[in-house]
């Protein structure tokens, strides 16, 4: 019995101290320490009565999160699924929801962060100095070619241009090239080749951030 009670008291004893190493940073700096939970867009803290709105956090950390920068936006969402694109149509859409940001890439000029909805799928942001908060990279998809296309437009969709293949609607390009386009270190072939992925923005701020510095 001894055992079994101190035992309890152990397990009791790491959940607390587990709790007092997991926190959230409100916009008006007050920290509150405790185990963190996210219901409808309001944060829940243990021992604290009632919840704090997504609007009022700025940062956690937490094991029940991956990331720790607290965003509420209007999040511009995309399917890459096939089954989901149709030809010559963009799908666009938003929801109104929470993200729980994970900084992947920081440098004096701009910051890079990732994300994930409820359904996996990925989702970029950046943030300047002059942003208050992280900005969504944008991208979307549609389908483009077919005979469908073809019988109506035949010089535009002959031979190989009939098939179908798929379209990425680049808008993260745009945005970007709107910080960065007058960054020599950043060459044409560099924009062009420019993918959603961490690697592809990552060496893309490296060479930003060279901007602009003197030669050693």
């Amino acid at each position: 019995m001894k055992i079994l009670f101190l035992f309890a008291t152990i397990c009791f004893s790491l959940s607390g101290f587990s709790q007092k190493k997991d926190y959230l940073i409100k916009n008006n700096g007050d920290t509150i320490w405790g185990d963190i939970t996210l219901t409808n867009k309001v944060f829940y803290v243990t021992g604290v009565l009632g919840g704090i709105k997504a609007e009022d956090v700025t940062k956690i950390k937490s094991g029940n999160f991956k990331g720790n920068t607290v965003l509420r936006c209007n999040l511009q969402t995309y399917s890459d699924n096939l089954t989901d694109l149709e030809i010559g149509f963009m799908h666009t859409g938003s929801t109104d929801t929470v993200l729980i940001l994970d900084e992947i890439y920081s440098t004096p000029k701009i910051n890079l962060y990732y994300g994930t909805n409820d359904f996996r799928t990925q989702f970029y942001f950046y943030k300047t100095p002059n942003n208050p908060k992280p900005v969504q990279l944008v991208i979307h998809y549609y389908l483009d070619g077919g005979l469908d296309n073809y019988y109506k437009d035949r010089g535009k969709y002959r031979a190989d241009r009939s098939r179908i293949t798929i379209i990425e609607d680049r808008g993260y390009v745009n945005q970007l090239r709107g910080i960065m386009g007058n960054c020599t270190e950043i060459t044409d072939t560099m924009w062009e080749l420019l993918s959603y992925r961490d690697y592809s923005f990552k060496q893309l701020i490296k060479k930003y951030n060279k901007c602009g510095q003197s030669a050693d």
